[in-house]
């Protein structure tokens, strides 16, 4: 699959695997899966690559669809940019530098991007001691490292758009950063040099072809994180130990599990959340105002944290416990020179110009009357129906089955239950 070809989701659904059963459907946060006549799962709707379909599968039918960039074809100037989770991937005796150092015997280029997690952790607390001192401020902040979580936001809590952090992610200030140094070695950006993220979560792809909150991504692409493991782990035998590439302490380690963002700002009212069904619990509790007490919440999509990623290799909780240890190994205090991150934040490094949000006027949108009139139809659909949340129907629950219902896309004969019940 070319990259220029990349479909708007990376989940796939094998019809020769899947029978038809309701628990993907019934898990999707987007409701974006139907099932029609009984047959097999298909998504119809908008797909956020949260993985929750995968994880719930007995049949093993969902998979994620490989990154689509052949390692052998990357530019002959790739540089990785490493994320911390690759380090929890090998055990308790295989250290962060000797990672990066497997890694180069493949690409020439490596980046520990653990270091870029500090930095905007420094950046973070400027932009929260900023914003303490005035008045009329949103509460509580929500960071906006989880691209699961800004899809799952844009489509079912728009009205928090407000609450996302606007400091870029730690991915794209590696991604700056590296490209900003190229520069200044005169070399330019041509076919032959590109950035590229050594991730384990399928959205983070998504988020660097179609950025939600920037107008384009420094990075070029994302690499699969499982992709290289086998690459890495033959070359950890090779590798001799002359040279630092590693340049965080715990702090930018411990971001790949859940909490580990929060552990490296200073003293504050703050929470973290992780997994779909806890996180879209708290995104409903920011909603109605409920958290406005605490001032930054951290929230995964994946349960806890991101090496609980769909691109993984080691079971989570013995990737949580090596990230655990080698936090304590490496100690808990930024190595990161403040002074320089404090006169970055000042200029505006750490922010870029948003994408602008679709106009309530976009091609398709139903005007407000339209949308009236089909939330009436909608309501009154609902109740012929019996609430009962079956699934059997092919839709989600019984709104969801009415809405299809008004746009036509399935029919109230499709209800199991709709003989006991008559039009009043």
């Amino acid at each position: 699959m070319s990259e220029t070809s990349i479909p708007f989701h990376y989940v796939q659904i094998d019809e020769d695997l899947c029978n038809g059963c309701v628990l993907c459907m019934k898990a999707c946060p987007t409701k974006a899966i139907r099932i029609r006549h009984g047959r097999v799962a298909r998504i119809e709707g908008i797909c956020i690559d949260c993985g929750e379909c995968i994880w719930v599968c007995p049949r093993g039918a969902i998979k994620v669809i490989p990154a689509g960039k052949d390692l052998s074809t990357m530019p002959r100037h790739a540089i990785m940019s490493v994320s911390p989770v690759l380090y929890s991937q090998f055990g308790d005796h295989v250290m962060p530098n000797d990672v990066l150092l497997a890694l180069r015997k493949v690409f020439k280029y490596v980046y520990d991007q653990s270091y870029t997690n500090e930095l905007c952790n420094v950046a973070t607390e400027l932009y929260l001691k900023e914003n303490r001192a005035k008045e009329g401020n949103t509460w509580p902040l929500i960071s906006r490292s989880c691209p699961v979580v800004n899809r799952l936001i844009a489509h079912r809590f728009p009205s928090l758009f407000k609450h996302i952090l606007p400091i870029i992610t730690p991915r794209e200030i590696a991604a700056k950063r590296l490209k900003e140094g190229l520069l200044l070695e005169g070399i330019s950006q041509t076919e032959d040099i590109g950035v590229f993220h050594i991730t384990s979560c399928s959205a983070e792809r998504i988020s660097i072809k179609e950025p939600m909150l920037l107008q384009s991504s420094y990075l070029n692409g994302a690499v699969g994180l499982n992709d290289v493991y086998p690459l890495i782990k033959k070359e950890l035998k090779n590798i001799d130990g002359g040279t630092m590439l590693h340049r965080s302490s715990g702090v930018g380690i411990g971001w790949a599990i859940s909490g580990g963002e929060l552990s490296g700002l200073d003293s504050g009212s703050f929470l973290a959340v992780s997994g779909i069904p806890q996180t879209l619990r708290y995104l409903e509790k920011i909603e109605m105002g409920l958290l406005s007490d605490i001032e930054y919440v951290e929230l995964r999509a994946c349960p806890g944290g991101c090496v609980g990623g769909s691109m993984t290799v080691t079971d989570r909780y013995l990737a949580k416990h090596t990230v655990q240890r080698l936090v304590r190994m490496f100690g808990v205090e930024k190595r990161v020179k403040r002074p320089e991150v404090e006169a970055a934040y000042q200029a505006g490094w750490f922010f870029s110009a948003k994408k602008k949000l679709p106009p309530e006027d976009e091609p398709g949108r139903l005007s407000v009357a339209e949308a009236i009139k089909r939330q009436k139809q909608v309501e009154e659909t609902l109740q012929l129906l019996p609430k009962k949340e079956c699934g059997a129907c092919g839709s989600p629950d019984c709104r969801t089955f009415a809405e299809d219902v008004v746009d036509g896309t399935n029919s109230l004969k499709n209800c199991v239950f709709k003989s006991e019940y008559r039009p009043p």
